[in-house]
Parts: structure tokens; sequence; C-alpha cells
């Protein structure tokens, strides 16, 4: 028989139905719903928190969404690591607000079924911001910026940008004006590259340097 959720738990789910993580949502929704029209979709994978992170998204071409459960991630599948899709099968992830918990293992699988080329986004909370006194009591554990850049890098994924998202505090308006780093969450674009093979060492031409006989 299944353990029970714990109550940490529980209260981690329940935060990002709160009403700062709902405007968090919307800033991210608003920061992913353009690239992903601008991207080749064809298939994609969305991965949030709750179920509410999903409600009303505008997500063209075919994908599966899914948010985290207690056993692992349910949606259009219920499933848990390794992700039940094929190497290379996929062309676009999202990732919203990864936990310490399953952030090398997931980022890793990621990288597995993405095609060459493909992109992943990633999102989640920055601990430095004065915003984490909206989380913390919560018992979220998040990575740092520059853990994650570094847990992408290492399966492989090359981060071409970094966004800052949000305001500082609860109580200030996200339009205005903070210093980024401190800003409420970041969200990472990395890409799956593929090295080219080296090609054909041309053989060296050798001149003869003797008489021809006529």
């Amino acid at each position: 028989m299944p353990a029970a959720p714990s109550p940490r738990q529980a209260s981690v789910a329940s935060w990002f139905d709160t009403e700062p993580a709902q405007a968090l949502r919307e800033l991210e929704r608003k920061a992913l719903e353009p690239v992903l029209a601008s991207h080749p979709l064809n298939p994609w994978l969305w991965i949030a928190p709750t179920p509410a992170w999903l409600e009303d998204a505008a997500l063209p071409g075919q994908g599966v969404r899914l948010h985290r459960s207690a056993g692992g991630y349910t949606g259009d599948v219920t499933c848990a690591l390794p992700l039940p899709f094929q190497t290379e099968s996929l062309n676009a992830i999202v990732l919203q607000h990864v936990t310490a918990r399953d952030a090398e293992q997931l980022i890793a699988e990621c990288e597995r079924v993405l095609m060459p080329g493909g992109r992943l986004w990633l999102s989640t909370l920055n601990p430095f911001s004065p915003f984490r006194s909206q989380w913390r009591r919560h018992g979220l554990v998040v990575r740092t910026p520059q853990r994650l850049r570094h847990t992408l890098e290492r399966a492989g994924l090359a981060c071409d940008d970094l966004a800052w998202l949000g305001p500082m505090w609860h109580t200030r308006a996200p339009e205005r004006g903070s210093i980024a780093a401190l800003r409420a969450a970041c969200l990472f674009t990395a890409e799956k590259r593929t090295l080219a093979l080296p090609g054909p060492t041309p053989l060296p031409v050798r001149r003869w340097h003797g008489t021809v006989a006529t």
C-alpha cells in the first residue's frame, strides 16, 4: 500500500494555487506562449506544478500536458520518471518550477527525449529574491539559477538565454522597475545541440620526382 503524502508535500503543491503564484503564472504564460508559437512544436511536452497552471493555456500543435502529483506526473497520461517517450521524439518542452528533489533526473530525461535542435524552457523561483518570503514557509526547496544552469549544461543542453520575471515583492507591480536578478523567478531557454561529425581527412598527394621514359 503506497504511503500517504506528507503534509509538507501537500503544502508545497498548494502554494502554486495561491494569489501570489497566480500572478506569476500569468506572467510566465505571457512569456511562453509567443515563443512556443514561433517554434516548430510538433510534438511538445508541458509539465506544470498544478492543474491550474494548465488552464486556458493556448498551445498550438499537438503535445502532452502534465502536472506534478504525489507519485510523479499526471494529466494527459499518468507516469513517473523515466518519461514515457521515445528518445529524441519531442521538439519542445516546458518545465515550470522544477524542484530540488527531481531537477537532475528530470532535466536528464528531457535531454534524452528532445530531438536535436529541440528547445527546453525551464522556469524556477528565485531563492535570492525578497519574493521568497511568499513561498519559503510552505516548504519549497529550489535550486539557485547558477546551479540549474550547470545542471542543464551537464545534461548536454546549451543555455541560450536567461530572463527574469515577476516582482521583487508581493505588493510591487511586476511592471515597476527592479534589479533583474532580484525578481521573483527566472526562465531559462536551452537547446539540444549535437556536434557535427568530422569530415574525411584528405589523403596527401605525392608528387613523382623521377623521370618518365618516352
